[in-house]
């Protein structure tokens, strides 16, 4: 009943009489004009009524002309070219079975809530009429109507769910991913999952709304989780090569979770002293540390006399250069 009332309501209030209230005309050329206002009136009325009958005898469902359709910024889905190509030919040979959903508008006609690409579809199609239920929701209803009905499709992204529930939050500030979750039906770990989309870099938003597919919640929550570890940089050049097809998901968040590059460790300098053609000693440095390598033991006690007095000398000017 709820899907014909708006129909009945314009009905009745169609037929109610507006001239007939007003104080009596005299002037002929009045005449005229209450005659073609009553025609149009009683085609008004037969157009509704025809609609109301047809809603009924359809469980809710009217046909409604293509013309009449107006589109409402941020209700429409993305499809890809693949699955709308998909759409239009299984519309091409079969009937609509799913009504769009339509919502009437206080400037005439009706605005789109739900079924823009089936819409699409019929105007290629050349068709000139679509099955529609009438929605007599508030604005916020009709959005979030839209939202739901599309929330559980296949080819919805995670992305799109996202911006979705992202809408709802400021809409309604107050509600708490708990509750917003509890009315969508779906869990606060998913919800919460869906919302790290929020946490990415700017860059990686931008990207995302020219390709909304290409990052799934999981990955975006790895993603997030490794922005707020302050690794915002690596997480935006994993994602543009994901963006270019270089790497896949999993490649990406492995990429954006590789350790920052290193100094490459300074190598050791090594230089080999000679007595003749045999060697006498190996000494090889690395930063702060020394090592001498001889050839026998008894040569490296009867030096380390003379390297212990030298180190005690560097030691005592060091001092003297610190006071």
């Amino acid at each position: 009943m709820g899907k014909t009332a708006d129909l009945a309501n314009k009905v009745a209030a169609t037929s109610r009489p507006s001239i007939a209230d007003q104080a009596p005309v005299t002037m002929p050329g009045q005449l005229g004009a209450f005659r073609l206002e009553a025609q149009r009136y009683a085609a008004q009325i037969q157009t509704l009524t025809e609609q109301l009958e047809d809603a009924k005898k359809g469980g809710g469902a009217i046909e409604l002309s293509l013309g009449e359709l107006h589109e409402v910024p941020g209700r429409r889905k993305m499809l890809s070219e693949v699955k709308y190509a998909e759409l239009r030919e299984n519309l091409r040979q079969n009937e609509l079975v799913h009504p769009i959903t339509v919502r009437g508008r206080a400037l005439g006609g009706y605005e789109i809530v739900s079924g823009h690409h089936r819409i699409d579809a019929f105007r290629e199609l050349g068709r000139p009429t679509i099955r529609a239920v009438i929605n007599d929701g508030t604005d916020d209803q009709a959005d979030l109507g839209a939202f739901y009905a599309n929330l559980f499709q296949s080819d919805l992204t995670d992305y799109e769910k996202y911006l979705g529930f992202r809408d709802i939050q400021q809409r309604y500030p107050s509600a708490t991913q708990a509750k917003l979750a509890e009315q969508a039906g779906v869990s606060p770990a998913l919800l919460s999952m869906l919302m790290a989309f929020e946490a990415l870099p700017g860059d990686v938003k931008q990207l995302l709304q020219v390709q909304p597919n290409m990052l799934g919640a999981h990955a975006a929550h790895a993603m997030a989780t490794l922005t707020k570890e302050g690794r915002g940089g690596q997480v935006s050049l994993a994602v543009a090569r994901l963006a270019k097809g270089e790497l896949d998901q999993a490649s990406a968040v492995k990429a954006a979770s590789s350790p920052l590059h290193k100094k490459a460790p300074e190598k050791a300098t090594a230089v080999r002293i000679r007595a003749g053609r045999s060697t006498y000693c190996d000494l090889r440095q690395t930063k702060n540390i020394l090592r001498l390598e001889f050839q026998n033991a008894d040569e490296a006690r009867a030096v380390s006399g003379a390297i212990q007095s030298v180190l005690e000398e560097r030691a005592r000017l060091s001092k003297q250069d610190v006071d």
